[in-house]
């Protein structure tokens, strides 16, 4: 009987211009947060309930009818159980691989892996982010996005997001300030979603611009957003920026925002977070897939902040998967780099280890600060003798980094995540980046002032008695920084029209000038006042 209804139930649903019973069903346990294909997926299911509750009430009256109504009822009850049961069990497997999606990262602190999450995780997510902020979604704001679709950062907050809180999105991938500013001109009012290094990259030249105060929320996740850009990204746009913490594992965690130092993360409701026994940050969370992960990051739960669930706010320690061992001793590359960051010279630094004859040794990657024209004047070689003095105030003698690398940006990914595999190659390379200075980015351009060092290995022994800069070079430097402005790597496929006009010699300036032609074509050109020194296309 119980059978025979229920099929008449999911039988009716089927009718013409009536709503699938699985589609109400799937509609209310996910907040209306519906994937692709789901209603068509819905419609089937239906199907197969009706058909599987039409056989189960027939066979349930042939099983009764054959072995009387005591011995047939148990029987009968007992194979429904199992049919229905496995139904669920067999429907839930398919229906976890019909509606997941593959993460994959980017290996910013360890190998590249790929992580599959349930539509299910991600919707409960989005459910919950819908919900904090109403108030804000309530405005309609039109979603402008600096970062892919393809990470669950951006599958998150630019797509699923806004079509859950029936907002506009544009679908265009931002890559420069000036796009931003264009397009906050057109809307009404804009929900940001973008990453650290787009924000130190935007609050940089911001005074160079008439910003709408129109960014009604302003959210940022991947790498950690240091004090300062928060503090610029609050003048600039009239809030300070929503932090989200977490991982592609684990979905979100926690999030902050800088206001008047605080620099504590507060762990979202439906997440429960402790630091075990290493003090590692643990997870528990519906968001996240297995439903309990250990992440590689130390904390330090704040007491005042417990509550029956336990600690809600925490301090981050950094990486603890960056603990190596130099010269027997055990350091922390994360805790190096931010006393590095201390010395005036320095503005960003990255380290890693460099394997040598004598066993490995440490390698700084170093930003230096705009204002250090040593680099210019004196030479690499003297400015890392000096970076390496400073160093030894600070670090034990045997874990000071002995090889240095200038750069004018770290290698990041989409999140702002510096990328472990580009700061190795960086000091396994004898390739030297050029002093940069006056950068100017657009859209479709990239412009800066180059000064070759010529303590550089490039200018020995090219012509005896008579350095100059190599062709090789030169090209070599027009694909690095072709592919700092795309944001990401890039293998040639060809150069065309490349012409060598006039030789560089050590400590020469010149102005580099690379423009978008296409995705795949970009032109590049060396120019020493009014005299083209070196030009070709990029085919990628």
């Amino acid at each position: 009987m119980i059978s025979a209804v229920f099929a008449i139930l999911f039988g009716v649903s089927l009718l013409p211009g009536r709503k699938p019973l699985c589609l109400r069903f799937a509609e209310r346990i996910s907040d209306g947060i519906m994937p692709d294909g789901a209603e068509a997926y819905c419609r089937r299911l239906t199907w197969v309930w009706f058909f599987l509750l039409v056989v189960n009430a027939a066979t349930s009256v042939a099983v009764v009818a054959t072995l009387g109504s005591w011995t047939g009822s148990i029987v009968a009850c007992a194979l429904s159980a199992v049919v229905v049961g496995g139904t669920f069990a067999v429907e839930g497997v398919v229906r976890a691989r019909r509606f997941s999606v593959s993460f994959h990262t980017s290996g910013s602190t360890a190998t590249p892996k790929t992580i599959v999450k349930t539509f299910a995780s991600l919707a409960k997510e989005v459910a919950f982010h819908r919900a904090r902020l109403a108030d804000v979604l309530a405005r309609k704001p039109v979603f402008l996005s600096t970062i892919e679709p393809h990470h669950m950062y951006g599958q998150l907050w630019r797509v699923m997001l806004p079509r859950a809180a029936g907002c506009a999105v544009d679908p265009e991938v931002i890559l420069a300030p000036e796009t931003l500013l264009e397009k906050m001109r057109a809307a009404e009012c804009v929900f940001l979603v973008t990453t650290p290094s787009f924000l130190a990259r935007f609050a940089e030249y911001a005074d160079q611009y008439d910003v709408p105060q129109n960014v009604v929320e302003l959210t940022t996740s991947g790498a950690l957003l240091t004090a300062d850009v928060a503090a610029a990204a609050r003048r600039v746009f009239g809030r300070a920026p929503l932090e989200i913490f977490g991982s592609t594992e684990t979905g979100g965690v926690a999030f902050r925002r800088q206001e008047a130092g605080d620099e504590l993360w507060t762990v979202f409701d439906p997440v429960k977070a402790w630091a075990d026994a290493s003090g590692r940050l643990t997870v528990s969370s519906p968001f996240s897939c297995p439903r309990r992960f250990t992440l590689g990051d130390g904390v330090v739960f704040e007491a005042e902040g417990r509550d029956k669930r336990g600690p809600s706010r925490f301090r981050l320690c950094g990486r603890m998967d960056r603990m190596v061992k130099i010269a027997e001793q055990r350091v922390s590359l994360p805790e190096m780099e931010a006393t590095m960051c201390l010395i005036p010279e320095v503005a960003e630094a990255a380290l890693g280890v460099v394997e040598g004859p004598h066993g490995p040794s440490l390698g700084a990657v170093v930003v230096p600060r705009k204002d250090w024209t040593d680099l210019k004047t004196l030479g690499k070689r003297a400015c890392a003798r000096t970076l390496r003095a400073k160093c030894q105030q600070f670090f034990p003698r045997g874990a000071v980094p002995r090889k240095y690398r200038f750069v004018h940006a770290l290698p990041r990914n989409a999140q702002g995540k510096v990328r472990a595999s580009a700061i190795r190659e960086i000091l396994a390379s004898q390739m030297a980046e050029p002093f940069v200075e006056n950068e100017k980015r657009t859209a479709t351009t990239y412009a800066a002032d180059l000064t070759f060092d010529g303590d550089a290995a490039y200018f020995q022994g090219h012509f005896p008695d008579f350095a100059v800069l190599p062709g090789v070079i030169q090209l070599g430097t027009a694909h690095h920084l072709a592919e700092s402005f795309i944001g990401r790597a890039r293998p040639l496929r060809q150069v065309k029209k490349m012409k060598f006009s006039h030789v560089l010699q050590p400590g020469e300036t010149v102005h580099f000038t690379l423009t978008k032609m296409s995705e795949d074509e970009f032109t590049y050109d060396f120019r020493k006042g009014d005299v083209p020194c070196a030009s070709g296309v990029l085919c990628f």
